[in-house]
């Protein structure tokens, strides 16, 4: 009974405060009763809603300011009075432009990322220069490379030896640009101490030899002259030779050390160091003479070594990179180089005039031009270890050449002594192909 009093009282005493008109029971936005007046609630202003066509639901609540919320304005964005004042447009270029990620300096030689075989990025070695890497790269790893090289080499420039004996000009039967040699197998062995972005040292060793070429004149009686300007100053006017036989033998060495500095991104790698090559050729050839007074032979011969000492400078680039450790690589070196080149020449003949004598030269020394050009694809078999095949390619100019002396020389029966001198014009071009493995710890 009392509980039912006190619900009584409670009703009337609520049915005359809302009667007296006051503020409402719910806010305007779901009842569509009056607004709040500002003086009652001077935080919230609600403005008066249109009416509603019956049967339609209420309109959700207008969004509240930043400032009403207690936010800071956007960037860029000034409000005065509160007026908003929209940004300066910006165009579709300068849009992009934000998507866009800054490209590395590729002319800087501090990289601070390598792109790795697989295609990752790593982080390089804080250390740089020359002098920081004497400690030989404590965060470094050994690579070794192991190849074998199929190499042919050109043959050696036009220069006629003997025509064949006919009344007028015969036609050349001999000549040193028929002497094409063989292909040779070649190792090669590098050894590289480089740390994660390819800064580092390396050392090389390549030898190659022996490069084998030869060639046959078919026999026949008085059939051949000696073509001009002779051999060693002997132009043989009124003397037929019946055969010959000649042969060239050349062989190849090369040992280089090298600095490498990564560029840009770590793909590319700029190399300077200091190498030696030695290119030697040995050049024979015997002709056999016989009429109805005199039988006899000629034997011919000339050495030529050429030691070259120089510096050179190259890149070696990541062309392409599938990110699966699959990769191609490429190669150029270039350097000048001093020839401390030197040549022997002799001739002897049998016969009723027996004659043998020679001749050495070593002056004037040349200067030489080495380049070397390499394309190499990389498939990994182990984590630390890649097959590699390629394409390798080297140029030398200003070698001493034993057929390039066969006129420099005045070797005869009647110059006593001798006379000659050293030409260095000549010219070789190696190129092959290459497979090897290369491990890394």
């Amino acid at each position: 009974m009392a509980r039912l009093l006190s619900v009584g009282f409670l009703t009337v005493g609520m049915a005359v405060w809302a009667a007296s008109g006051g503020v409402q029971a719910a806010p305007v936005w779901e009842n569509g009763g009056q607004s709040y007046e500002v003086s009652d609630l001077k935080s919230v202003v609600v403005d008066a809603q249109s009416a509603l066509a019956d049967g339609q639901p209420p309109l959700p609540p207008e969004p509240l300011m930043p400032e009403e919320l207690g936010m800071s304005a956007p960037d860029e964005v000034v409000i005065e009075d509160d007026a908003v004042v929209p940004a300066p447009a910006m165009s579709m270029g300068e849009r992009l432009q934000e998507f866009v990620p800054s490209a590395p300096d590729m002319m800087t030689f501090d990289s601070a990322v390598a792109i790795g075989p697989d295609g990752t990025i790593e982080p390089c070695s804080t250390k740089r220069g020359v002098l920081d890497c004497l400690d030989c790269f404590q965060d470094a790893c050994w690579v070794v490379r192991f190849e074998a090289l199929a190499l042919w080499r050109n043959a050696p420039s036009n220069r006629p030896i003997f025509n064949q004996n006919t009344q007028t000009t015969g036609a050349t039967v001999f000549n040193a640009n028929q002497l094409q040699s063989d292909p040779l197998a070649a190792p090669r062995l590098t050894i590289a101490r480089l740390d994660e972005c390819g800064r580092g040292f390396d050392a090389s060793y390549l030898y190659a030899g022996n490069f084998y070429a030869q060639q046959s004149l078919a026999s026949g009686a008085n059939g051949y002259v000696a073509a001009a300007p002779g051999i060693y100053g002997n132009s043989f006017s009124g003397k037929t030779i019946s055969s010959a036989q000649q042969q060239l033998i050349g062989s190849l060495q090369s040992a280089e050390i090298n600095y490498r500095e990564p560029l840009g991104w770590g793909a590319t790698r700029f190399l300077t160091g200091f190498r030696w090559l030695q290119w030697r050729e040995n050049w024979s050839m015997v002709d056999q003479f016989s009429d109805s007074t005199t039988t006899g032979t000629d034997n011919w011969q000339n050495n030529c070594l050429n030691n070259l000492y120089g510096g050179q400078i190259g890149l070696d680039t990541m062309l392409w990179n599938s990110g699966k450790g699959m990769r191609l690589e490429g190669l150029v070196k270039g350097g000048a180089y001093y020839n401390a080149a030197t040549q022997t020449s002799t001739y002897s003949t049998s016969g009723p005039t027996a004659f043998a004598d020679g001749i050495s030269a070593n002056s004037p020394a040349g200067c030489a031009f080495v380049g070397e050009v390499g394309l190499t694809g990389v498939v990994p078999l182990r984590k630390n270890l890649d097959l590699r095949c390629g394409y390798f390619g080297l140029w030398l100019s200003g070698l001493a050449q034993p057929t390039r002396q066969l006129s420099g020389q005045v070797i005869t029966p009647s110059t006593t002594p001798p006379t000659g001198s050293l030409t260095t014009n000549g010219a070789l071009v190696l190129q092959g192909v290459s497979l090897g493995l290369e491990g890394r710890w």
